[in-house]
């Protein structure tokens, strides 16, 4: 079988054609490629393995905009807040920060983060309708 154009090589599992292995085994292949990993990458090889890449990057792409939308929403709140309580305004305006900080570190580790989704997802051409 040759190779798609645009792909690397696909890793192969015996019995299961690249890309259409169930979640567990392509939880097991990635715990064995990524070697020794902390609890937060375990939960994001698990979170992947359950998805194609694609339907990964389209939830990664929702989430940064919930958290810009979000910290944009509690900025507003905030500066509104200011009128009736400058504590409760203080408050509103650190979580925006919090969340406009998430935001950014979502964003910062994006192409990490796809990469990542496509190793452990299949491959980049995993979940796309063939037409």
């Amino acid at each position: 079988m040759g190779r798609r154009r645009g792909q690397g090589p696909q890793r192969q599992v015996k019995g299961f054609r690249p890309g259409k292995e169930p979640p567990q085994l392509r939880k097991q292949a990635a715990r064995q490629q990524f070697g020794e990993v902390n609890a937060a990458q375990e939960r994001l090889i698990e979170f992947f393995a359950e998805r194609s890449p694609d339907e990964s990057r389209a939830l990664m792409k929702r989430w940064r905009l919930a958290l810009l939308v979000g910290a944009a929403a509690l900025a507003v709140l905030g500066v509104v807040l200011f009128s009736w309580s400058t504590v409760a305004a203080v408050i509103v305006l650190v979580l925006a920060g919090v969340v406009l900080f998430l935001w950014w570190q979502l964003r910062r580790q994006r192409e990490a983060l796809e990469t990542m989704a496509d190793q452990v997802g299949g491959g980049p051409g995993r979940g796309r309708r063939r037409k």
